[in-house]
């Protein structure tokens, strides 16, 4: 069966591509050099193990405190949801999730044979009764339930009440942790057999290296290999030479990152106290901030168009996480680029509010 089109990359490589200067759109730090970490190389460009180097999973398994044949190494984030997708489900299970989402989790179980149910956030109250809401969406053909925190888009982050129900169902739990900097936090720590994804993608920023891991159960650990075995059989020992340089040099990247939130979050809610038009949800731990768009006779899907055409500026619209009438802004920037950023967008928001003209008269 064909799979629905993946409609936040066809914004950021498609619609949007070649139409902006500024981008406050992707959701992590822009990619660092490679440059320091390549006197630390030393492996030949052979085939690797298929479950990952053994001191770079050896040193992941430190950071989750459990053993290294619990670990993965994978190529992002998204094939380890996708080997868990692939080697787990079959037809007339179902997946329970949250929306609005990434797509991949919504959308993709379906093409084996599997349903989503969705259980929607409540921006109203900040989640507060998320993972007992979640739970209860728990049924009698429930394979997984598949969350994502801290959640992109929204930022909201589940605390230590939160997956006690979850661990309750008896049901694999998997949380996609990308933006989670302290492990001891992660769904393994709180929820027994559960599974745990991550990449050094966006808190380290080192997406190209395509390196990331799952953490989980051995016996499906061992299923996800045996199926990746079908497909990309290995990591790059080069870039896991890379990925493993990076994670000794952890604690900088994260100085940085938490600089970055600190200084980045000043700076947007200063911002916003001027520009009503945007309501945001204050992140819990993410570097972008989830806006609700109250603009007359513009939706949040026409208002990133206008940012492009007019100020070649780049933002999530919501529309492609299923939440229309939402912004996501990415603020953990430079200031100098950030500030751009915003100014260019508080034109566009004064424009489209009419206080340009009401200033004239």
């Amino acid at each position: 069966m064909s799979v629905p089109a993946y409609r936040s990359q066809e914004w950021l490589f498609d619609v949007a591509a070649g139409r902006y200067d500024v981008d406050l759109a992707v959701s992590g730090m822009e990619a660092h050099s490679v440059e320091p970490l390549l006197a630390e190389m030393t492996t030949k460009a052979g085939y690797d193990v298929d479950r990952g180097a053994g001191q770079l999973r050896e040193t992941i398994a430190e950071l989750y405190r459990v053993r290294p044949e619990n670990v993965l190494i994978t190529h992002g984030a998204q094939e380890a949801l996708y080997l868990l997708y692939a080697s787990l489900l079959e037809p007339g299970d179902e997946v329970v999730a949250r929306g609005p989402g990434w797509q991949q989790t919504l959308d993709l179980p379906a093409r084996f044979g599997a349903t989503t149910k969705t259980v929607d956030y409540d921006l109203t109250n900040g989640d507060a009764d998320g993972g007992a809401r979640t739970a209860a969406a728990v049924g009698e053909n429930t394979r997984m339930v598949v969350l994502n925190s801290p959640h992109n888009p929204t930022g909201l982050t589940f605390d230590d009440a939160q997956w006690e129900p979850l661990g309750a169902t008896k049901t694999l739990v998997v949380n996609d942790e990308e933006y989670l900097t302290d492990f001891d936090r992660s769904v393994v720590q709180h929820v027994p057999g559960s599974c745990s994804v991550s990449s050094l993608s966006k808190v380290y920023g080192f997406p190209g290296l395509r390196l990331g891991w799952l953490v989980g159960p051995s016996d499906v650990v061992e299923k996800c290999v045996n199926y990746r075995r079908y497909t990309t059989i290995s990591n790059s020992p080069l870039l896991e030479d890379l990925g493993l340089a990076v994670l000794r040099r952890r604690e900088t990247y994260l100085a940085e990152y938490r600089r970055r939130l600190t200084d980045g979050w000043r700076v947007f809610r200063e911002w916003a106290t001027g520009h009503p038009q945007l309501q945001p949800l204050e992140p819990q731990g993410t570097p972008y901030v989830f806006c609700r768009v109250d603009l007359p006779e513009t939706t949040s899907l026409q208002l990133c168009n206008e940012l492009l055409d007019r100020e070649r500026l780049l933002l999530m619209p919501g529309d492609v996480f299923g939440a229309p009438g939402h912004v996501r802004i990415s603020y953990a920037r430079p200031a100098d680029l950030l500030t751009d950023g915003l100014d260019r967008l508080g034109r566009v928001v004064k424009s489209l509010s009419g206080l340009e003209l009401a200033e004239l008269t």
